[in-house]
């Protein structure tokens, strides 16, 4: 779930001030692995995407394309045209998928609490009686040393109080950096960025923050919570304890969800799009992260869910019954599949789940 969806639909739970965030984030991870497969690609620009003859987009790029105004889910064409000697590569989600499972692997030998946010982020929760603020600086280069010395890959992190500023810390830190933001230093780090820095911030909230005079997460600490309550609802509350590091998302391992009846992930994808590619790629992520969930505690469902919001935010929510109980990726991989073909085809994505119940 992405951090926006997460400030509008989630409940808070206030920050464990005994508790230190990891935020682990692969550098161009696409990018990376093709150049860790491939070294003649080391210093060459390098675009993941799409067929450039159809209607391709690009997935990933490497920083050098990105320096011309590269961005995912632009239109290969457009790509090619302003980067025209950049080498593309077809996106392979799955083997990604396998490099991306290897690597949480290594995080969980860090760490009892990790929690995957997507296929190459993850938050950590480290314990600060164990490891003080000095001691995260060492868990973040056994991260990356471990990362690099298995899979020849690049992993920036971030630590911080909360798991805004641990995110906020890892951007600071790329590519391939560590940096630590401890509580006493995010009034002069963090506070003069812009407020759309903060997660949970899209464009629409940041221009009605800047009609109010809130430019910086700085500003966003100091207004007063009740203008904000007054323009946003109970999101301006939310926005307003999460800038002050009041409150904040706790990191959850799978482990600790209790004896579930069900069990599902979603993902938001970074822009709305309706490229076969981009969406296939999200769903495998999905599926297969699933199938990890409940063999992992050893579960089997035989009922199928399947959850699309559009690019309007309407939604719509599927369901199938199996004939026999399943955990298995390439049987959740496939009803996903024929869910998308059937209802959401054509149209502009906002976000894609699946979830298995009857467990």
């Amino acid at each position: 779930m992405a951090d926006r969806d997460r400030i509008r639909d989630a409940r808070l739970a206030p920050v464990r001030r005994e508790s230190v965030i990891l935020h682990v984030d692969m550098d161009s991870f696409f990018v990376s692995i093709e150049r860790a497969l491939d070294p003649r690609l080391a210093r060459q620009p390098v675009i993941v995407g799409g067929d450039p003859s159809s209607r391709g987009v690009v997935v990933a790029c490497s920083y050098e394309v990105r320096g011309r105004g590269v961005r995912s889910g632009m239109p290969m064409g457009r790509a090619l045209s302003l980067y025209p000697e950049a080498t593309v590569h077809a996106c392979r989600p799955r083997y990604y998928a396998q490099i991306s499972a290897g690597i949480f692997r290594i995080l969980s030998r860090v760490a009892d609490k990790v929690e995957q946010t997507s296929v190459d982020e993850a938050y950590i929760a480290l314990s600060e009686e164990a490891l003080g603020w000095a001691g995260e600086l060492d868990a973040g280069e056994r991260i990356r040393r471990a990362v690099r010395r298995e899979y020849s890959l690049a992993a920036s992190v971030g630590a911080g109080p909360s798991r805004m500023i641990a995110k906020i810390a890892s951007r600071l830190a790329k590519p391939d950096g560590i940096r630590v933001i401890p509580p006493g230093a995010v009034p002069s780090v963090v506070h003069p960025l812009l407020a759309v820095k903060m997660g949970g911030i899209g464009e629409k909230t940041a221009a009605r923050l800047l009609s109010l005079g809130i430019r910086t997460i700085g500003d966003l600490a100091a207004a007063d919570e009740k203008h904000l309550r007054r323009a946003f609802g109970k999101n301006g509350t939310l926005l307003s304890r999460l800038a002050r590091c009041e409150e904040d998302f706790p990191v959850l391992a799978f482990r600790d969800t209790p004896d579930p009846k069900s069990m599902s992930n979603e993902r938001t994808l970074r822009r709305d799009t309706d490229d076969p590619e981009r969406i296939d790629e999200a769903l495998l992520f999905l599926t297969e992260r699933l199938a990890r969930r409940l063999r992992s505690e050893r579960l089997v469902g035989n009922v199928f869910h399947m959850k699309i919001r559009f690019g309007d935010f309407r939604t719509i929510l599927r369901s199938k019954t199996l004939p026999t109980p399943t955990n298995d990726e390439r049987t959740l991989l496939r009803l996903a599949r024929e869910a998308h073909l059937r209802f959401g085809e054509g149209k502009p994505v906002r976000l894609l789940g699946v979830g298995l119940s009857g467990l």
